[in-house]
């Protein structure tokens, strides 16, 4: 029983809240996928104000996709204790596919090829490296 005006640690105000694995992925595909497209949006502009020449832009892409897994994966690892390392790799895949699919509808086109298979699996481990090194940073 809990006195009156004593702070217990088991009081409902310290309590962690179990978050559904869906609010959790989405969390982390959407951060993702915000990094990506302000990425996008500085790569373009460096490259419309020729700072960087336009055959940078594969390196560019490459990182912008580092950078969204490394987004997401951490997102995943702030609100997830129970194997973060999972969660962190499928919200990069899924921030990943959530751009591809914009991308799709935008350009009228879909394709798959063996470059997105591959970008899913740079996604996963960056997403799996991410997440777990995050939550044992959090927890030391």
């Amino acid at each position: 029983m809990q006195q009156r005006g004593v702070l217990t640690l088991t009081s409902s105000k310290h309590k962690k809240r179990n978050r559904p694995a869906w609010r959790t992925l989405m969390r982390g595909a959407l951060s993702g996928t915000a990094v990506l497209i302000l990425s996008t949006l500085i790569l373009t502009f460096l490259v419309y104000l020729e700072w960087l020449p336009e055959s940078s832009i594969p390196i560019g892409n490459t990182v912008i996709k580092i950078l969204t897994a490394l987004a997401a994966g951490i997102a995943v690892g702030c609100g997830k204790e129970r194997a973060p390392w999972l969660f962190g790799g499928i919200a990069a895949d899924l921030a990943l596919l959530l751009s591809v699919a914009i991308m799709s509808v935008y350009l009228g086109a879909f394709r798959l090829s063996w470059s997105l298979l591959a970008d899913l699996l740079l996604c996963f481990a960056i997403g799996c490296a991410a997440s777990a090194v995050f939550l044992k940073r959090k927890t030391e």
